[in-house]
């Protein structure tokens, strides 16, 4: 059997290969079982089971391919540049540089007062995380947090 593959556009030639490559995966797939069941026909005519046939072994069963990895979500990268007047306009420094860097470029400014603007924010960040960490531990405790239940129920009849 043979086919006129110039006819076909890019994309059906693409979208024929897929196809054959999964036709393949089946035949091969229902090759295997196809064996595996005259294995174990054969090995019961005998009076035996595929796995002492093998020696033990767990026969071979045919199943779908099961990725290796999975893909775990990466942690955003740190911040290396910050506009300085619009703190929430920032980028890592990898990839292609936002519009927002190249009209900062484009009018003069410097890459490094980005980079300065960042750490003066990010140290801002971490002046406000150890305030209110410290008046979180020196909160002053309420009388009332301390009175047991039963206590309550006491004053209150």
């Amino acid at each position: 059997m043979t086919m006129n593959l110039r006819s076909y556009s890019l994309p059906q030639l693409k979208q024929l290969r897929t196809r054959i490559e999964k036709e393949i995966a089946k035949q091969a797939s229902a090759g295997k079982v196809s064996v595996l069941k005259r294995l174990r026909k054969l090995a019961h005519e005998h009076g035996l089971s595929l796995e002492e046939v093998l020696g033990g072994a767990a026969p071979v069963k045919a199943t779908k391919a099961i990725p290796t990895s999975v893909a775990t979500p990466k942690a955003p990268l740190p911040v290396k540049y910050r506009h300085p007047s619009k703190q929430d306009l920032a980028w890592s420094g990898r990839g292609r540089k936002p519009q927002w860097v190249e009209m900062w470029l484009t009018q003069g400014g410097a890459l490094e007062a980005l980079s300065t603007a960042a750490q003066k924010f990010e140290k801002k960040q971490q002046r406000k995380a150890m305030a209110s960490r410290e008046s979180e531990s020196a909160r002053p405790v309420v009388a009332s947090e301390n009175v047991a239940p039963a206590d309550v129920a006491a004053t209150t009849e």
